[in-house]
């Protein structure tokens, strides 16, 4: 090969360098020139045990025991998993994302409500450590994009994220009650202050048992089991013992199978048909439609 063909070649490499340069880590480059740095990416899901949502002058702390996550200060009320993984899912997501700068102004921030007082503030925790703290603003017009900022930053971002609806939420309470197989109850005890009576399910049949035998109409039981397997409160009132009538026991009913031993409290109304329901195991208290209420104050003759 002649020295000139060696010159065309080395010439031809160093274009093809060069193109590759322009087309790959320069063009990258100068695509990121100016982008906001994402705060959100330093997020590490996995250290993360409390997390503390302040909205409103009103805070709810989540803390992590084993793999489920508390509402810190009740008795025994847990979020629901879909509502925590969807969160963690979102945040994540948003990790990976770009931030879009809308506004440098701080006093904007109550336009996009990125600051404390019309945003939800959150603080990711390990312990008493604070990991990361950012404000969750509303939502863009796309409803899909929602507006963040540092709480003392003055600058607002959009990141491409629905997180409004994982932070700004005031359903954090799990209500379910009961999540069982209805299929494997197969007895069943009502108690009142003036009854009491029990049916049982002997070959595949529903049949009164106590205090004496007496036939049972399958439709009737079917709609008692599809309460006492699987039962979702209505609302979550404060837990305030007293003022419930669950100490007067005027409904109790319980459903025994295979692993399943389901008992339910019925007391008295909240005055909007409500009515005030604990488990057998538990001390919390919930509230149950006056539907579900009437299904349960049962007499022989209403399952005959």
């Amino acid at each position: 090969m002649d020295k000139k063909n060696l010159i065309l070649g080395g010439f031809l490499i160093i274009l093809i360098a060069m193109a590759y340069v322009y087309q790959g880590p320069f063009k990258d480059w100068r695509a990121n020139l100016g982008k906001p740095e994402n705060f959100l990416a330093d997020i590490n899901i996995n250290e993360i045990n409390k997390i503390e949502v302040s909205q409103n002058e009103k805070v709810t702390i989540l803390e992590k025991l084993e793999e489920r996550w508390k509402i810190a200060g009740t008795k025994d009320f847990y979020v629901r998993d879909n509502i925590i993984g969807g969160m963690f899912d979102n945040l994540k997501q948003a990790a990976k994302e770009d931030l879009e700068l809308v506004s440098a102004n701080k006093d904007k921030k109550n336009d996009f409500q990125t600051n404390k007082e019309s945003g939800v503030h959150v603080k990711l925790m390990q312990g008493e450590k604070v990991l990361m703290d950012f404000i969750v603003g509303k939502l863009a017009s796309d409803f899909a994009s929602t507006y963040i900022s540092q709480p003392e930053a003055e600058k607002t971002y959009l990141v491409k994220i629905n997180l409004n609806s994982s932070f700004d939420r005031d359903d954090w309470y799990d209500k379910t009650i009961f999540s069982s197989d209805k299929e494997k109850i197969t007895r069943i005890r009502f108690q009142y202050p003036t009854r009491e009576f029990t049916i049982e399910k002997q070959d595949d049949i529903w049949t009164g048992i106590l205090p004496y035998a007496f036939d049972v109409d399958e439709d009737e039981v079917d709609e008692v089991l599809d309460i006492m397997s699987n039962l979702t409160a209505a609302k979550i009132p404060e837990q305030i013992f007293a003022e419930t009538g669950l100490d007067k026991h005027s409904i109790i009913i319980q459903a025994i199978g295979e692993d399943i031993d389901n008992i339910i409290m019925v007391g008295g109304d909240n005055g909007e048909e409500l009515y005030y329901t604990k488990k057998g195991d538990s001390d919390n208290i919930y509230l149950i439609t006056k539907e579900q209420r009437d299904e349960l104050d049962k007499r022989i003759e209403d399952l005959r």
